[in-house]
């Protein structure tokens, strides 16, 4: 057998060296297009659901606080069950199961939350239209779908270290990087086509239906990567207890680039947070019809700018280095920002949509190969869980900034200004990214496996 074919044994794992087919790459990928379309289809129904519940003038603080208890659901699971599955030994090997069985608990948590949602009322004058039971009813299911979507995330994050050999790592990375954007893109867009004809529900089943459909692909047709680690004896118990080893404080680039990942996603997300209402409050777009056409246009132009960064920003990283990408892209998503909340009309903010777009598309590109380069390959699943955490907060930080300035400012009589104030918070948190990417020394150099 071609000696490329086997895998190199290190102190910290097994790294894969067998150069993968497109086909097998973009199945490796693939399932994030599922999972960010989720997200991005509840970031645009629980913005509306959670004003309609609760009123104008406190959904940005709710909205903080059920992100929040989000955020820490995804803290106990990912790292946990990205752990325990760097053990698992089954039939379909460590992290299918996870994967599969998660998706069908997110369908049955969309399918809730379709159920709960209130039509948007004709002449609503901003008061709260639901009940105390109906809001906990939309809070055990967006948990549940928390729990559901992070038991299967945690897993799959495992593939790319498991799989992806270090001259395709940058590649793998930039595809990641165009399924995870072009889903919540796609999630987005689904949701102001039900938003357009107050059909809030049925958007999220489909988005659902699509999940499964993606993790069942990813089941049938993924390779599997090395075998599962030795328990030596320990119970489940003990296993799951190692994600929260103090041993990972040892590991600073890891700690640092978990932090560059926080800020910069926080940065970027308090804009998708919040983007719905900046296009009604703040560019007085307050007409169904209006809204959900400048938000279809801003989509187009932040396809564009993602897509056209992602796949180029993952190889020109494995030639001039990962760290300076992201500062790239850390400059880019900040112009884009400070564009979006100066524009005075809707027309003047798509050019800001389209450099924050390039700026997001180049960070994700890069981000996750930079990241397989900082942690021990042999504890993937933990390690990528455990950098999850960022990803999981990044939404509740944002909006207890961000959400809760928006609803002082509300209050205090500046309405239109409030979404703008809250895309300047995010400005800050791409600035505190780019101090903590100083201090982020990778393990592994792509250009070296490059010349090999």
């Amino acid at each position: 057998m071609d000696a490329t074919m086997d895998p190199v044994r290190s102190d910290e794992g097994i790294r894969p060296t067998q150069i993968l087919p497109w086909r097998q790459l973009g199945l490796i990928s693939v399932y994030w297009l599922g999972i960010s379309a989720i997200w991005g289809g509840y970031e645009q129904f629980g913005q509306k659901q959670l004003e309609f519940m609760v009123g104008r003038d406190s959904v940005g603080s709710i909205m903080a606080f059920l992100e929040l208890l989000g955020g820490l659901m995804a803290i106990l699971v990912v790292p946990t069950v990205g752990t325990i599955s760097d053990y698992t030994v089954s039939r379909w090997g460590r992290r299918k199961g996870y994967i599969l069985s998660g998706a069908l608990l997110d369908l049955l948590f969309l399918i809730g939350l379709a159920f709960i949602a209130i039509p948007e009322p004709v002449d609503w004058d901003g008061q709260a239209l639901g009940s105390l039971p109906l809001l906990v009813a939309y809070a055990v299911c967006f948990l549940g779908l928390q729990f559901s979507s992070n038991m299967a995330q945690g897993p799959f994050q495992g593939y790319v270290p498991d799989l992806v050999p270090d001259p395709q790592v940058g590649l793998a990375s930039g595809l990641m990087g165009v399924m995870r954007l072009t889903g919540q893109l796609f999630g987005t867009a689904l949701m102001l086509v039900g938003a357009a004809t107050n059909q809030w529900g049925l958007p999220l089943i489909l988005i659902g239906l699509i999940e499964v459909s993606l993790a069942t692909a990813t089941f049938l047709w993924v390779r599997e990567g090395p075998a599962a680690r030795d328990r030596g004896g320990r119970s489940w118990l003990s296993v799951a207890k190692e994600a929260w080893g103090t041993d990972v404080l040892k590991e600073r680039s890891f700690l640092r680039m978990t932090g560059v990942r926080l800020f910069f996603m926080m940065g970027v997300g308090i804009f998708v947070n919040l983007s719905l209402l900046y296009v009604e409050r703040s560019l007085g777009q307050t007409d169904p019809g209006a809204r959900s056409t400048w938000q279809y246009a801003a989509v187009v132009v932040l396809v564009v700018g993602t897509v056209g960064a992602a796949l180029p920003s993952g190889w020109i990283s494995d030639r001039i280095g990962r760290k300076r990408v992201i500062y790239a892209a850390i400059g880019f998503a900040a112009v884009g920002l400070l564009m979006l909340a100066a524009a005075p009309e809707p027309i003047w903010a798509l050019p800001g949509a389209f450099i924050l777009g390039i700026g997001s598309g180049a960070y994700l590109a890069v981000d996750w190969a930079l990241m397989t380069e900082v942690i021990p390959l042999a504890a993937s699943g933990r390690y990528m869980g455990l950098a999850n955490i960022a990803n999981s907060i990044s939404g509740p930080v944002g909006l207890i900034f961000g959400g809760v300035l928006m609803d002082l400012m509300t209050r205090a009589g500046h309405y239109p200004e409030g979404p703008r104030v809250a895309i300047l918070v995010g400005v800050v948190g791409l600035g505190l990214a780019a101090i903590l990417l100083r201090g982020v020394h990778p393990r592994r150099d792509p250009r070296a496996a490059v010349e090999r």
